[in-house]
């Protein structure tokens, strides 16, 4: 059939054969974050104060109402990342951050309880796609498997844990 195509899902070990300019790859960050916990009156907090309660400097923060290209920011936001890399197993990714936060559990915790915030993770994971030899479309995909350890880790830390997957 004209202008058909397969699409076939790879991992990071299979030969890809991959020709043409697109690379295929994938790359993940994961970035620790602390906002508010949802009521209208509590959506600006003092990052700095976040700071001094957990006793961890962030990799980034903004504070309500800043401009972010042609948005303002409707709640402050305090942030830990790992920064993006060529990875294709989220749990190593995963436990790196938390060897960041865990000296810091006590603070965390305290910080959410004093100023009405939630804490979590998120993970994002990019994969951008090619085509093999025979025309078909390839996606590399990354290794989403944690092991019970390190969801007692995310667990102990009273942390909800998001994923986000774009395929490019």
């Amino acid at each position: 059939m004209p202008g058909a195509y397969a699409l076939r899902i790879v991992d990071s070990d299979e030969d890809q054969g991959v020709t043409g300019p697109a690379v295929v790859g994938c790359t993940q960050r994961a970035y620790l974050t602390v906002a508010p916990a949802g009521d209208a009156d509590g959506l600006d907090f003092d990052p700095a104060h976040v700071t001094r309660l957990v006793g961890l400097e962030p990799t980034r923060v903004h504070r309500r109402g800043e401009a972010s290209g042609p948005r303002v920011r409707r709640s402050s936001g305090w942030y830990v990342d790992v920064p993006q890399r060529d990875e294709y197993d989220t749990e190593l990714l995963l436990r790196e951050l938390l060897d960041v936060i865990e000296p810091h559990a006590e603070g965390l915790a305290h910080a959410q309880q004093v100023l009405g915030l939630r804490a979590g993770i998120n993970v994002v994971i990019e994969m951008c796609s090619g085509r093999d030899r025979a025309g078909d479309i390839l996606v590399t995909t990354p290794a989403f498997h944690l092991t019970a350890a390190t969801m007692r880790r995310v667990a102990r830390l009273n942390l909800w844990l998001d994923c986000d997957q774009y395929v490019y």
